[in-house]
């Protein structure tokens, strides 16, 4: 008698499951992304709107490359850019945006070391940032390395995670977040993950930093309009 009403509890229980399962697919729902779209693009998925330039640097479109393509969920929006100024310095920003498909998104790690890069320094930071308010934007900040034509180069790179209501600089709490809203609310967030990218010789990685936090300090605003919350960073 035990073991009957004990199946019957669990076939209940996967029952349950089952059936909350079926429901979620049927009626969930996408978040609004955290960046601005180009409304008037012709594309099927619009690409982010980032701006012509920063400060004194210019922008222009990087093609999308067709390893990269076929790396991401066809759903997945990429929008590249790269500004330079007179001098030839340039820094490079990303957007990867998710659709449907959560595994657009991922941590950048992957993809140097996979493109030949060896792991440096990966640490937490936040940068300032004026409009349209004052906060603080968490940002994780990596050094990589890599020999090219014999010459070594330090990879250097400012990467977070963005969607409608939050920002995070850690994977998991990305993960985390998008889990929670998914079953407490029945939407899946369309999260973006944003790097701001440039290279230096080794010994001068300082000051290349500090003009990287000066371009996200004008280039953020033009684009993403989520700001952090105070909670984004805690598992609440």
């Amino acid at each position: 008698m035990k073991n009957l009403l004990m199946l019957i509890l669990v076939s209940g229980l996967v029952g349950g499951v089952g059936g909350f399962l079926s429901y979620w697919k049927s009626h969930q729902q996408m978040g609004k992304p955290g960046v601005q779209l180009v409304k008037e693009s012709p594309e099927k998925l619009p690409p982010v709107k980032l701006p012509d330039w920063v400060l004194d640097l210019v922008g222009e479109d990087l093609e999308v490359t067709v390893v990269e393509k076929e790396a991401l969920p066809p759903d997945t929006t990429i929008t590249k850019r790269r500004y330079k100024n007179a001098d030839g310095f340039y820094i490079d920003i990303m957007v990867v945006l998710m659709g449907l498909d959560r595994t657009s998104i991922h941590k950048p790690q992957y993809c140097l070391t996979g493109a030949g890069f060896q792991i440096k320094e990966t640490e937490p930071v936040t940068i300032p940032i004026a409009h349209p308010e004052e906060y603080e934007l968490p940002a994780m900040r990596l050094k990589s390395s890599k020999l090219f034509k014999g010459v070594e180069y330090s990879g250097l790179l400012y990467y977070w995670f963005v969607d409608e209501h939050h920002v995070t600089e850690e994977h998991y709490q990305r993960m985390w977040l998008m889990a929670k809203d998914l079953f407490t609310k029945g939407q899946m967030q369309r999260w973006a993950y944003v790097t701001v990218s440039s290279y230096s010789v080794p010994g001068n990685e300082e000051p290349t930093y500090k003009k990287m936090r000066e371009f996200i300090k004008a280039a953020i605003p033009e684009f993403q309009m989520t700001i952090p919350q105070k909670d984004d960073s805690k598992n609440e």
